[in-house]
């Protein structure tokens, strides 16, 4: 094995919880790794991973041009497509080949790709990821760093009001209602600041009657959806795929930043990863 194709597949946090897998392998077995997040729950057309994100300290591949043309594949039919994203149709034609599983042996080929589907090893230490992992688009960093000039983000609770494909419409107000008890009993009427990041204007809008000075970080979530907002149609939003991207990516990052999270939904992988990497927020972000 010489290099490690990562694929890219569903929202943020099941991303970065494949790509974790993904750095651990390549790092064990010392591969050249390369990022390809052009499926279209991330792309509308040239947003990539390397838009917003770089990997350093460790072997990586600057093209899939620079793979030699005699090199072989696993799984063998990405040989003739490599270049083709993860799509809801490559997954039903080619299920078995893209979902390889957990990334823990040895593959015989010299390219190995790695859909990002099927089950992933979770870190609770995310130190040797973020050792390689940096945010490199300006437009995400200044965007943070104008949050935390305004408010304690860091001083601050992090709330994570998530709505769109994860909540059914009779549990929406109950959702929501639960969380802000919550955080009451804790102490949320002392807490002074609180940081709020949401992909539901409904669901923020509720939130608001319970705790209506939160400082809020979303700008473009204007939308109501069952879809959850990585499979909208970022066009008939008046945004880009691209905008929304640095929208979302604000929001991680200063919920990151903070010192307590909280999540409307328990299993939220993009509150999960946040907690994970709230430790290394100010090496990742450089």
């Amino acid at each position: 094995m010489k290099y490690l194709i990562v694929k890219g597949w569903l929202g943020f946090g099941d991303r970065l919880e494949s790509l974790k897998m993904a750095v651990k392998y390549a790092q064990t077995y010392n591969l050249q790794i390369y990022v390809d997040w052009r499926d279209p729950m991330w792309s509308h057309g040239s947003e990539d991973f390397y838009t917003y994100f770089k990997l350093i300290n460790m072997p990586v591949l600057n093209s899939l041009d620079d793979i030699p043309a005699d090199a072989t594949f696993f799984p063998a039919f990405w040989k003739d497509c490599l270049n083709e994203p993860v799509t809801t149709d490559l997954i039903i034609k080619h299920n078995n080949d893209i979902n390889i599983g957990l990334l823990d042996k040895s593959f015989d080929a010299d390219v190995v790709v790695f859909g990002s589907c099927g089950n992933r090893f979770l870190y609770p230490d995310s130190t040797f990821f973020a050792n390689v992992f940096r945010v490199v688009d300006q437009r995400v960093l200044q965007k943070i760093q104008y949050h935390k000039s305004r408010y304690p983000v860091e001083q601050s609770w992090g709330i994570h009001i998530r709505g769109t494909d994860h909540v059914k419409e009779k549990l929406r107000t109950l959702s929501v209602q639960s969380i802000a008890a919550r955080i009451t009993t804790l102490g949320g009427m002392n807490m002074s600041n609180m940081v709020v990041v949401s992909d539901d204007r409904e669901n923020l809008d509720i939130w608001k009657r319970f705790y209506p000075t939160s400082y809020v970080v979303s700008d473009l979530s204007k939308q109501t959806s069952i879809k959850g907002n990585h499979n909208l149609d970022a066009s008939k939003l008046g945004v880009s795929k691209d905008e929304l991207n640095v929208d979302m990516l604000v929001d991680f990052f200063l919920m990151a930043s903070c010192e307590r999270m909280f999540s409307t939904i328990k299993s939220s992988r993009f509150s999960h990863e946040a907690q994970r990497l709230h430790p290394f927020v100010k090496t990742i972000l450089g």
